[in-house]
């Protein structure tokens, strides 16, 4: 393990340092290819170092290639980890479901107060500690990567990036242009995407559900039959719930009971983090909700993996809301712009984070063109699982405009971070001719699911 010690502030050196472990892999073969391939963890502020397994699937990915991973500044085993271990109890990324900002209460307002007095009490911890909080952001970690690139002597690098990772390689090519040759654009959340308005990418996510019942609709005539409604089904079921919202009691053996309250945006929610494993289910789930039978819901919210203490061990929690905060540069929200938001769409809470910003201490020092659209020749290949509501196509679309030599493919059936086969075999020939159109035949290799289609009793 190597480490880089560099500038908290690159730009202004001063007292503050930070250390960042950097791993550098070898092919077994022991003979790589010219160029390494340098890989951006998403998270953000998830540590992959350690994890064999995940280590494993990326050496598969690029195959003969050499392998070169880290923990980003403000990660876990960097120095110094922007670490806020309770934010997990209110956060829906690390307390999947029945978190406060899902489950805590019927009213809006209350949970949001549950999350942004966390995230206040986040940014006051960190900065008490001395540090530089506003340095953690694309911008700087762009700037870290290729300091390592030229301790370790590498003219060019290829950049494989893991979800926010691929907004990071996006900087990289934004700031430092010369020093990459190929980038892997992997499940990406890039944040001049992410930083609209909340309600604005809440309903583009939202879109996604119903493309789903349109797939059912089209292959199954069940399916129609059953849901003949099938571009308002989502609606009609989130109205249902928020007339009669399914309440639960959980943990109460222990003396640490909690009544989780799920009403309408708590159940988009929770769709949206978990529709790859439940897009199956999803039309006789709605169907069951609007005829006022709720017997599925236990299963779907998860209610048996109740847990009251949460943990976010790999995540240096800090760090994520760093991440989040920062690189919105000056379109962080204020606190009026994220409450009227809630107001006007409660289940932003438990979707995309950047609206808790608006309690986030200060903007990220990041350039002005931070959040602009990226201009670039760089070949680019650009990684989606069909049902990650996430991070689908429509990035690529968009980025396309301004990488005109960025390609892109969708694995059907599957979601965020999509595994299978045809991602390796992509990638590899992606790897080994940057320029040249990559042959995607193998894409819906993974069979859709058979859709369950059990009319209400």
């Amino acid at each position: 393990m190597l480490h880089l010690y560099g500038h908290e502030n690159w730009d202004e050196p001063g007292d503050n340092r930070i250390q960042v472990p950097v791993a550098v892999i070898e092919p077994e073969s022991g003979e790589s290819e010219e160029v390494p391939v340098f890989f951006f963890p998403g998270g953000p502020g998830y540590s992959s170092l350690g994890l064999r397994d995940y280590m494993e699937q990326l050496r598969k990915d690029i195959g003969n290639r050499t392998l070169v991973t880290m923990d980003h500044r403000g990660f876990i085993h960097s120095e110094p980890a922007l670490e806020c271990p309770d934010y997990a109890a209110v956060s829906p990324y690390h307390n999947i479901i029945h978190t406060p900002a899902i489950a805590s209460s019927l009213n809006p307002m209350e949970r949001l107060e549950a999350i942004t007095s966390e995230v206040e009490a986040c940014y006051e911890k960190l900065t008490d500690e001395g540090i530089d909080v506003a340095q953690y952001n694309q911008y700087a970690v762009a700037r870290d990567v290729d300091e390592i690139r030229q301790l370790l002597e590498y003219d060019v690098i290829d950049a494989f990036g893991s979800s926010t990772g691929s907004g990071t390689v996006l900087s990289f090519i934004q700031y430092h242009p010369d020093s990459i040759r190929a980038a892997v654009l992997g499940w990406p959340w890039f944040n001049h995407l992410r930083n609209r308005a909340p309600v604005d990418e809440f309903y583009t996510a939202k879109q996604t559900f119903t493309d789903t019942l349109a797939l059912c609709a089209a292959e199954d005539e069940a399916c129609r039959e059953m849901l003949p409604n099938w571009m308002l089904a989502v609606d009609r079921a989130r109205r249902t719930l928020d007339g009669r919202p399914y309440v639960v009691d959980v943990g109460g053996e222990a003396g640490d009971g909690e009544t989780l309250y799920f009403d309408g945006a708590a159940f988009l929610d929770t769709l949206y983090l978990m529709l790859p494993g439940a897009y199956a289910d999803l039309p006789s789930l709605l169907a069951d909700i609007q005829a006022g039978d709720y017997t599925r819901l236990e299963a779907f919210f998860l209610i048996e993996a109740y847990d009251p203490e949460p943990e976010a061990p790999n995540y240096a929690l800090g760090y994520f809301l760093a991440h989040v905060c920062n690189d919105m540069g000056p379109n962080r929200p204020t606190r009026e712009d994220s409450i009227a938001a809630v107001q006007t769409e409660p289940a932003i809470l438990g979707f995309e984070p950047p609206w808790v910003c608006g309690w986030w201490g200060e903007d990220g020092n990041v350039p002005a063109e931070h959040n602009d659209p990226p201009v670039s020749d760089t070949p680019a290949l650009a990684i989606h699982g069909q049902m990650d509501p996430c991070c689908g196509t429509r990035w690529s679309e968009h980025v396309r405009k301004t990488m005109p030599n960025l390609q892109y493919v969708e694995y059907q059936g599957l979601g965020h971070n999509p595994v299978n086969e045809c991602r390796s075999t992509m990638i590899n020939a992606f790897l080994d001719a940057p320029n040249e159109p990559v042959d995607d035949s193998c894409r819906n290799e993974v069979e859709l699911e058979p859709w369950v289609i059990e009319p209400p009793q």
